[in-house]
């Protein structure tokens, strides 16, 4: 065990590899310590029995990994989570106290503290009086979902502290939540539900909509350097929320965070190792305390959400006239194919189809067209792009029997072979993922029960 142990010091001094955020306090005394190290260690060896606060990758087993992660913080080769900026601590506010968050839960949830120039330039923009825009994109927390009013939305509390900072500036405020989608979906309405606002400041919040798989990756990293590539040049912030299971996308997210060292809060590494049982094995908060069902915040969830993202704000703000605002480029390589780089989103209120076939075009739903029981001729769209995606409603999935061609070709079944996921309220399936950009044609025929299409995603 200590030739262990002196290994892993050693590592910690060498590695140049930035440590995730995570719990760490594994003997729950407000601090991390070697000793929590050890402890970690302990169990990664088997010799004790699982802590939810010793897993701080959040993967559900402790390894050497996570004991190296937390010997580093104990040792001060980051500051709270930080990869940089390691002179901002972030202190816990009067308003998060309110609702029960510490020191310790504050430390714990900046996962990275990160560049901070956007932030800075932003923040004097609305203290000269100019008017900003706050942009948020994400699934149905993003929304709102549980929260009972709408200004109980973590979304409004994070308006409500630039509106409190600033009160003599115009603060636009725009939600581009979308209830069950991954950001997948959320990349390719990116212009059309918020980048057309040009906002100054935008929080992306999809660590529970997403999953592991490559092409999700490939999504959220195009939409987080477009948006940062935008002309606007937005300050861009990520954050990351939790399953009742302590599940979430960070691991995969974190990482593109890291890439462009943004500012990036984790609800997931702030609040789950306080959660009672039977979830986890904290003594703060009852699950129901802080969340309506296995995943959106109750009112006091959403509060806790938002004063999470304004203690990092407030730390900003705090040395608003020390900071820099020299912005750097963004980086010209990338952490992941840029899959998503031009996108569109094909729906009933852009596209007229070629023809309608055996569907029927929905004004008032969210749905764009449906098919008719009996008639299965085509839905016929043209669309200029390299992959095609196509997104149902997802208790559909499983019972539909439909099949497309592209461009003339041979008819394909939409089955499991092309389904990307079934999750939240929409089936996805990849059509087509290897032609050159151009224009194309997709006929879909629907033969066997119905089927509700959101829409058609183009990309190049």
């Amino acid at each position: 065990m200590k030739r262990l142990i002196a290994i892993i010091i050693a590592l910690a001094m060498f590695t140049t590899m930035a440590a995730a955020a995570g719990a760490g306090d594994v003997d729950n005394d407000g601090n991390v310590t070697v000793s929590d190290a050890l402890k970690a260690l302990r169990i990664a060896a088997q010799f004790d029995s699982y802590n939810s606060s010793a897993d701080v990758d959040g993967d559900r087993k402790v390894t050497v990994a996570d004991a190296l992660q937390i010997l580093r913080c104990a040792v001060g080769f980051f500051s709270q989570a930080g990869l940089s900026n390691p002179e901002l601590k972030v202190n816990v506010t009067s308003r998060a106290a309110s609702y029960g968050v510490t020191q310790a839960m504050v430390d714990r949830g900046m996962t990275n503290i990160g560049d901070t120039s956007r932030l800075v330039r932003v923040m004097r923009k609305a203290r000269a009086g100019e008017e900003i825009t706050i942009g948020f994109i994400g699934g149905s927390i993003t929304v709102g979902g549980m929260a009972t009013t709408e200004y109980s939305r973590y979304t409004r509390v994070v308006e409500a502290w630039w509106k409190r900072t600033f009160p003599n500036t115009k603060i636009n405020y725009v939600n581009a939540g979308y209830s069950g989608t991954p950001s997948l979906f959320g990349v390719h309405r990116l212009d059309e539900q918020l980048m057309y606002s040009e906002p100054d400041f935008v929080m992306i919040e999809f660590g529970v909509n997403d999953n592991l798989q490559d092409w999700q990756k490939e999504a959220y990293a195009s939409l987080v350097r477009r948006i940062l590539t935008a002309d606007c040049q937005p300050a861009v912030m990520l954050f990351f929320m939790t399953n009742n299971d302590g599940s979430n996308a960070q691991s995969d997210q974190q990482p593109i965070g890291e890439f462009y060292d943004l500012p990036m809060v984790s609800e997931r590494d702030a609040i789950w190792p306080e959660v009672k049982p039977p979830y986890n094995n904290g003594t703060t908060f009852a699950w129901e305390e802080i969340v309506a069902d296995y995943v959106h915040p109750t009112d006091k969830g959403h509060a806790i959400c938002g004063e999470l993202i304004n203690c990092l704000l407030q730390a900003v703000y705090d040395k608003l006239d020390t900071l820099s605002s020299e912005t750097k480029p963004v980086r010209e390589d990338v952490p992941l194919p840029y899959a998503y780089e031009h996108t569109q989103w094909l729906h009933v209120r852009n596209t007229t189809p070629i023809q309608l076939g055996g569907f029927s075009a929905l004004t008032n739903s969210d749905y764009s067209w449906v098919s008719r029981k009996g008639n299965s001729d085509p839905l016929i769209i043209r669309y200029y792009g390299k992959r095609l995606c196509l997104a149902i409603k997802q208790d559909e999935w499983g019972t539909v029997k439909a099949t497309y061609v592209i461009d003339g070709g041979e008819p394909v079944w939409l089955s499991s072979d092309n389904l990307l996921i079934a999750a939240g309220q929409y089936a996805y399936f990849m059509l087509e993922d290897d032609s050159a950009p151009a224009w194309h044609t997709i006929e879909l025929s629907c033969l066997e029960n119905t089927m509700d299409i959101l829409g058609f995603f183009a990309s190049w």
